[in-house]
């Protein structure tokens, strides 16, 4: 399968990850997704314009895009699995002592789910909306 797109958008994803501390209770932080080394990612970013943004408007989503990158089976079992917020062009500002700056306008998390485009492993496309935090 041949899918003509441009990963020129640079990306980092953090995963919220979830642990009891005995005496203190439920904790959750923020990791960043991908190989030591290796934590950006690369993608298309499409922007939403006309119906789709009408369509999302309406289900209260002010800001969303469709992205579409190489298949990564790390971060797809993080897609599928966990909540994670996208950061867009790497923004030095969007994640604050490990915690997502939900007042970022480059902070934005998975909307629905992620499309391992015709299970071939090769390719995945997933909508994500402006990260609004817990």
């Amino acid at each position: 399968m041949m899918i003509k797109f441009n990963p020129n958008t640079p990306l980092e994803m953090y995963e919220e990850q979830q642990a009891y501390i005995e005496g203190k209770g439920n904790d959750a932080s923020w990791v960043a997704i991908g190989e030591t080394g290796k934590l950006v990612h690369f993608c298309e970013w499409g922007g939403s314009y006309g119906d789709r943004a009408t369509a999302a408007e309406a289900k209260g989503v002010k800001d969303s895009a469709t992205l579409r990158m190489v298949y990564n089976p790390t971060v797809y079992a993080a897609l599928r699995t966990s909540r994670v917020v996208i950061v867009k062009n790497l923004d030095p500002l969007a994640v604050v002592d490990d915690v997502p700056n939900q007042n970022n306008p480059n902070v934005y998390e998975l909307w629905g789910g992620v499309d391992n485009i015709k299970n071939e492993n090769q390719f995945m496309e997933f909508k994500v909306r402006r990260y609004e935090g817990k």
